[in-house]
């Protein structure tokens, strides 16, 4: 996520930049599981599906570079060659790129791996291919979270924006709970920090469950009674964060003590020692998704792609080294208790939480784009 970030649904928000510290041990990552799919140990390089014949083909993928690149590599793109004979191509590319090619008729990516927020918006302009459910092999589509199966796109991650603490500041669980107590300055004092509209979407969920709504109401988004919600704990916001990284920065140097942050940046601090912990009631979900776009030159290859990723072997070694929760319920028994503490999909977290409606901000995101600056920079 770079600073300066555009409001408009294209840059929606996604924690999985280059910039972003992950949550994992590189060439222990990568050296096991190349060493795994070499000997066939892993579920997802049964004989009967191996296909690692010359001439399958490729498919293109867009790839979001850095750490997070990496363990997609070793997790899907590595094996799903093995198991496949399909090359996977890497090629970096913007959700505008993305729209450019569609609407020049030049596609040159065949799988996108992007943000929900973004594949809404590329939905509407006939940019993606239906996905292929009723054809999928290596993934029972009835398996993935109904709330991100959609016809066109499907969920492959959850991430989520969560509260948190100093707990030098915030001892023996004396810390607010809910965001309503987190807008109560009286009883938690102490700087503060959330997301500006150039993260991608200010926390105008937050502070409306501040200001007495349920979760089960939340959209659509009553955009005046939010910022009037926020105008309250303006004057506690020490910084406004547009980045991850700026967001880990204010907690790690305690420049806030409390905060709203995307819960891999936070646990990546955590596991580094810094004193702090995650409060995931009331946490806000998001969608990292995979599509194939309209008329795609590899899209055969590009459907067994997504099926491919979709799997719970493959979902669950993505969860072991990165805060991500798979969207594949069968992945969940996969998973020791300790890896599933810390995913925004376990069964406790999924059940305190609520999702982002990312139809609303697409539609929406211009809108509250101006709204935010006109409110934002009132003294």
């Amino acid at each position: 996520m770079k600073s300066g970030k555009d409001t408009n649904s294209e840059n929606a928000a996604d924690p999985h930049d280059p910039e972003r510290p992950a949550d994992v041990s590189r060439r222990r990552f990568l050296g096991t599981t190349a060493g795994l799919v070499a000997a066939g140990a892993l579920p997802f390089t049964a004989p009967s599906l191996v296909r690692a014949a010359a001439g399958a083909g490729k498919v293109v993928v867009r790839g979001l570079g850095g750490a997070y690149q990496e363990v997609m590599a070793s997790a899907i793109h590595k094996p799903f060659t093995a198991a496949t004979g399909i090359e996977v191509v890497v090629q970096p590319a913007t959700a505008a790129q993305i729209r450019a090619m569609v609407q020049a008729g030049r596609v040159s990516i065949d799988v996108v791996d992007l943000a929900d927020i973004a594949l809404v918006t590329l939905d509407k302009i006939g940019a993606l291919a239906p996905i292929d459910y009723d054809k999928m092999k290596f993934t029972h589509p009835d398996d993935i979270q109904p709330i991100v199966r959609k016809p066109n796109y499907v969920g492959s991650l959850f991430f989520s924006t969560v509260m948190v603490y100093n707990t030098e500041i915030f001892k023996n669980g004396a810390h607010p709970k809910s965001w309503a107590e987190f807008w109560d300055a009286k009883k938690f004092p102490g700087a503060r920090t959330l997301a500006d509209q150039q993260s991608g979407s200010a926390e105008l969920e937050f502070a409306l469950l501040a200001d007495g709504v349920s979760m089960d109401k939340l959209y659509p988004l009553d955009i005046p009674r939010a910022l009037k919600s926020l105008s309250r704990i303006k004057p506690l916001i020490t910084a406004w964060w547009t980045t991850g990284a700026q967001s880990a920065q204010l907690m790690e140097r305690k420049d806030a003590v409390l905060g709203g942050l995307w819960n891999g940046r936070a646990q990546d601090l955590i596991d580094k020692g810094a004193p702090l912990a995650i409060e995931w009631n009331e946490a806000k979900r998001q969608t990292q998704c995979l599509s194939v776009i309209k008329d795609a030159p590899n899209a055969a290859n590009a459907q067994k792609f997504v099926d491919f990723a979709l799997q719970p072997s493959v979902q669950a070694e993505i969860a072991r080294h990165l805060a991500y929760g798979p969207t594949n319920s069968a992945a969940r028994a996969l998973l020791k208790p300790v890896e599933l503490a810390r995913l925004p999909s376990s069964k406790e977290h999924f059940a305190e939480s609520f999702q982002q409606d990312p139809q609303w901000w697409s539609d929406n995101l211009a809108s509250v784009g101006q709204q935010w600056q006109s409110w934002v920079l009132q003294a």
